[in-house]
C-alpha cells in the first residue's frame, strides 16, 4: 500500500508540473530573473499603457504580476494599469511601452539579473493633447473583452481611447435568433470610467461574409452604434435581408443611431449608401496592421472600372477604399470618415486605427455620436490632421455664388511622429494640392501647416489626407471628413461616379439571380426590389449630372 501511495503521489506531482511551471516561470529556467516596470507620467502618477519585452529575437508578453494585466496574443502585447512584473531569461532586453497615438512610444534597454529584481521606471511624454482641442478618440471596431467591463476600461486607458463602443452582439446570419433585448448591465448601456472615459455597450455588428465568396458575393458588414434596442427581424440568413433594409429598420427604431459601413468595398455598401442607411465609412479599417495589409477579398466587389485591379494586388485595397469613398461623395452623399482595428480578431491593439471627433461641450456618449454623425471628424492610423475652409470646419457646408469669383481660403495642417510621404488636399476626388514630406524627419515631431487659395467651379467637397507607409512599405493615412460646397444652389452630382455605382449594382443583380441563392422566391424578390431602388437613385444622380453640369 505504501508503494502504491508513493507512486500515486509522484504521478500527481508530475501532472501538476506544467501548472507549476506556468505559475512560476522561474522554475523553468534557473537563469531567469524578474523584471519590474513602473510607467508614469510627468508627475509620477502610474499610467496605464500597452507593453511587451523584446529579448533574443523573441517577444514576451505574459507578465506574472499583477493579475489585472491583459495579454493579447494576436498582437503579442499586453495592457496594464501602470506596472508589471515579468520573469524572463537573464541578460539584456528591450522594454517597449506605448499609449495610443498621443504619447511618444518608449524603448528602454534593461538588464535582467538571475537573482533579485531588476526595477525600472519609464516616464512617458505627450507629443499632442487632442482633448485640449476638444477632439476625442474612439475605435469603432472592438471585438475584445466585450463581456468584461474591466478589460474594456483598461483598454480605454492603456490605448488612450476616450470612448470604447463594444459590440454586445456580433450577428452572422447563422444564429438561432437575433435577441430583442440587451444583456443586463449594472452600470447601464454606457457609463464613465474612473479615468474619465466612456464605455458604450449598446452596439452590434452584422457581418455576413465568406472567405471564398465570388467578387460581390458577400453581403458585407455594418456596425450599428448607440441603439435604443437591438435590431431583430422575423427571419434572416447569411444573405437576407439586405444590410440596407436592416440598417434602415435600426434608424427607424433608434433615431440617435450611428451606422458605419466597415469598408466601402463590401458588396452591398453601394445599396445602403444611396438609400440613407449609413453615416460613416471606415477609411482606416481593420485590414491595416502595424506592418502588413490584409488583401481584399471575402466577397468584396471586384474590378468595375478600367483602372481597377484585383484586390489581392499590393495596396489595391487602400486605393479602392479611398476612390470608392470619393465616388459616394461625388454622388452627393454626405458620409463621414471613421476608423477601427478589430482587436480580438486582428493582430493590432485597440485604436491602431481610430476616429477623432470634435465634440461640442462635455464628453458624453450622445455628444460624441452626434459629432461623428455630423462629420466633425478625421480618421487616422497615426498622424493628426486639421482642415478648415473660410473658417468652416469638418462636416460643415459652404454656400458659394459663382459670380462672386472669390477664392476660398483653405488651411490644412498635419502633425506626426511618423515619417510622412505627403500632405494632400482632395477636391471632388482629385488631389489639387500636394506637399511632399519625404525629406522631413520627425525630431520627434513633424509639423507641416499650409494655406491655399482655390477658385471652385462645381459643387462638391474638400478633404485632407496625409499619406505614409508602414515599416513593410504598405500605405497608411490620416483622412478628414469632408467640408461640403454648394455652388449657386446646384447639387453635387458626377455622371462618371453614378454610372460606376450602377455597374456595381448590376453585378449584384446578376449574382442575386443565381439559382438557390435565396431560401424563397419572396426573399429573392425583396432583395431585388431593394437593389432596384438603389439603382434607380443612382440613375437619377447620373441624369442630374447631365442636366445640371452637362456631364
Amino acid at each position: 500500500m505504501k508503494r502504491a501511495n508513493v507512486t500515486s503521489g509522484i504521478l500527481r506531482l508530475l501532472a501538476l508540473l506544467p501548472v507549476l511551471i506556468h505559475s512560476f516561470p522561474q522554475l523553468a529556467n534557473a537563469d531567469s530573473g524578474t523584471l519590474r516596470i513602473r510607467v508614469v507620467d510627468g508627475i509620477g502618477t502610474l499610467l496605464p499603457c500597452r507593453a511587451w519585452v523584446d529579448q533574443n529575437n523573441q517577444r514576451l508578453f505574459n507578465p506574472t504580476q499583477p493579475p489585472t494585466t491583459t495579454p493579447y496574443g494576436r498582437d503579442r502585447s499586453f495592457s496594464c494599469d501602470g506596472w508589471f512584473e515579468m520573469v524572463a531569461p537573464a541578460g539584456q532586453a528591450i522594454v517597449h511601452i506605448e499609449k495610443g497615438k498621443e504619447w511618444l512610444p518608449k524603448e528602454i534597454p534593461v538588464i535582467i539579473n538571475a537573482t533579485g529584481v531588476a526595477e525600472y521606471t519609464v516616464t512617458m511624454e505627450r507629443w499632442i493633447n487632442m482633448r485640449s482641442k476638444n477632439f476625442y478618440s474612439s475605435d469603432l471596431h472592438i471585438h475584445f473583452g466585450n463581456d468584461t467591463p474591466r478589460i474594456l476600461e483598461q483598454l480605454a486607458a492603456a490605448d488612450d481611447l476616450d470612448i470604447i463602443p463594444a459590440f454586445s452582439y456580433w450577428l452572422r446570419g447563422t444564429e438561432k435568433e437575433w435577441k430583442a433585448d440587451w444583456p443586463h448591465w449594472p452600470l447601464g448601456p454606457s457609463y464613465e470610467t474612473k479615468t474619465n472615459r466612456i464605455i458604450s455597450r449598446n452596439n452590434l455588428e452584422i457581418e455576413r461574409i465568406f472567405s471564398r465568396a465570388q467578387p460581390g458575393g458577400s453581403v458585407g458588414a455594418s456596425f450599428l452604434f448607440n441603439l435604443q434596442s437591438p435590431v431583430t427581424v422575423d427571419h434572416y440568413d447569411t444573405r437576407f435581408p439586405t444590410d440596407a433594409d436592416i440598417c434602415l429598420l435600426a434608424r427607424a427604431i433608434s433615431p440617435g443611431v450611428v451606422i458605419d459601413t466597415d469598408k466601402p468595398s463590401w458588396a452591398e455598401t453601394v445599396v445602403g449608401a444611396i438609400l440613407g442607411a449609413y453615416d460613416t465609412v471606415q477609411v482606416c479599417h481593420n485590414h491595416y496592421h502595424r506592418e502588413q495589409t490584409i488583401p481584399g477579398g471575402w466577397g468584396m466587389i471586384g474590378p468595375i472600372a478600367e483602372h481597377e485591379k484585383y484586390l489581392t494586388i499590393e495596396n489595391e485595397l487602400f486605393h479602392r477604399t479611398n476612390e470608392q469613398y470619393y465616388s459616394f461623395l461625388n454622388c452627393g452623399l454626405r458620409l463621414a470618415v471613421s476608423g477601427g482595428s478589430a482587436i480580438g480578431v486582428m493582430p493590432v491593439p485597440a485604436g491602431y486605427n481610430r476616429v477623432y471627433a470634435e465634440v461640442n461641450g462635455p464628453l458624453t456618449a450622445q455628444n460624441f455620436w452626434q459629432a461623428v454623425r455630423q462629420g466633425k471628424s478625421f480618421a487616422t492610423s497615426g498622424p493628426m490632421l486639421f482642415l478648415d475652409i473660410n473658417n468652416k470646419g469638418l462636416g460643415d457646408h459652404i454656400e458659394y455664388q459663382r459670380h462672386e469669383k472669390s477664392e476660398l481660403s483653405i488651411n490644412i495642417e498635419v502633425q506626426s511622429i511618423d515619417r510622412l510621404h505627403s500632405l494632400e488636399l482632395v477636391h471632388n476626388g482629385q488631389v489639387i494640392r500636394q506637399i511632399i514630406l519625404d525629406d522631413t524627419s520627425p525630431t520627434p515631431l513633424l509639423s507641416s501647416k499650409h494655406q491655399f487659395k482655390h477658385l471652385p467651379s462645381r459643387s462638391g467637397w474638400y478633404a485632407g489626407r496625409a499619406i505614409y507607409e508602414s515599416p513593410q512599405g504598405h500605405l497608411r493615412q490620416a483622412h478628414t471628413s469632408p467640408i461640403y460646397l454648394t455652388i449657386d444652389g446646384k447639387p453635387t452630382a458626377f455622371k462618371r461616379d453614378a454610372d460606376y455605382m450602377i455597374r456595381w449594382i448590376d453585378q449584384l443583380l446578376e449574382i442575386a439571380n443565381e439559382p438557390e441563392r435565396f431560401r424563397s422566391k419572396s426573399d429573392h424578390n425583396e432583395v431585388i426590389a431593394t437593389y432596384q431602388r438603389a439603382k434607380d437613385a443612382y440613375q437619377a444622380v447620373s441624369a442630374l449630372a447631365e442636366t445640371v453640369w452637362n456631364d
